[in-house]
């Protein structure tokens, strides 16, 4: 195979746009489908995520008068580049297609990104509710960011590199860092739901309170990108969690790759997906305090175990 063709390969197809784009569809429907079942109800046909998506893309994109016109065109394309750049360093069967010393930083930083682009969108839209929530989503990114950057640093920590391939490496040899470190693992999956914005976290996007937060006046190709992103950062930080915490190992059934990561996969989302539908949301100030009176002295002290357990 030439070089070209290959790296435009795992670019475009697999395991690039088309198959985080493929994913990211099968995961909202079986999101959607778990919250429908936890309800009561049927829930969407397999098909639905798709529709919705092809229907935003169909529709007229507006925008309100004061408004940043390019910036809002802008914002939504630089976050969607970003979590689609950081899927490139995450391993995904045991193979990634850029992995070095230090992509584990890498790939933090470039999922910090959206978060940050977010709060812009409600800056730069012309609407209270949109600047209120995107106050929201920056004071909660400063609640679980900490918490959730220090739970990711454990395995990094304990294994002695901070390249993710390494540590999946690590754990083929010995165990699952869910086993020696699972408070981390708990800490990592509560600052997901508080970077994916999911109940009971999704408090910059409270639809009884604020609209849809800064997204409120965002409509056609633009809410179609940001609906997008969002769920491919689902996809990519699920495989992220995954790869740190759950990778091969000696110990537990032994499942062809693909298949057992899948599993984990899914159930890492059975997780949030059941999570979202049973607890309620929590105010802007409840969630700061949980983030920095309980999370971030957990994790400061899953971090000293950690390096303690290292010293060892």
């Amino acid at each position: 195979m030439r070089p070209w063709f290959s790296s435009f390969f795992n670019l475009l197809i697999f395991p690039g746009f088309l198959f985080l784009f493929v994913c990211a569809m099968v995961f909202q429907w079986i999101d959607r489908k778990i919250a429908a079942l936890v309800q009561g109800r049927v829930g969407p046909p397999w098909f639905q995520p798709l529709a919705d998506f092809v229907k935003l893309m169909a529709k007229e994109d507006i925008l309100p008068i004061g408004a940043h016109e390019t910036a809002c065109t802008l914002l939504p394309m630089v976050s969607l580049a970003a979590v689609l750049t950081a899927s490139l360093h995450i391993p995904l069967g045991g193979r990634a297609v850029s992995a070095f010393e230090g992509d584990l930083i890498v790939v933090l930083f470039l999922l910090s990104i959206p978060a940050l682009t977010y709060f812009l969108a409600g800056w730069l839209s012309a609407s209270v509710y949109s600047v209120i929530g995107g106050n929201r989503a920056l004071l909660q990114y400063f609640s679980y960011e900490v918490p959730f950057l220090m739970a990711l640093s454990g395995p990094a920590v304990l294994t002695g590199s901070w390249s993710i391939t390494e540590i999946v490496t690590w754990q083929s040899r010995t165990m699952w860092m869910v086993l020696t470190q699972p408070l981390g693992f708990v800490l990592a999956l509560v600052g997901l739901i508080g970077k994916l914005k999911r109940g009971p976290f999704d408090i910059p996007k409270a639809k009884s309170e604020i609209g849809a937060g800064p997204l409120t006046e965002f409509s056609g190709r633009k809410l179609g990108l940001w609906y997008l992103m969002l769920h491919i950062q689902t996809v990519v930080g699920i495989f992220l969690v995954v790869n740190l915490f759950w990778g091969e190992s000696r110990v537990g059934p032994t499942l062809p790759g693909a298949v057992g990561f899948g599993l984990k996969a899914l159930f890492i989302l059975l997780i949030l997906a059941v999570v979202n539908v049973l607890y309620a949301r929590l105010r802007i100030d409840q969630l700061a305090n949980f983030g920095w009176r309980v999370l971030a002295p957990l994790a400061l002290a899953q971090m000293l175990m950690t390096i303690w357990i290292g010293a060892v």
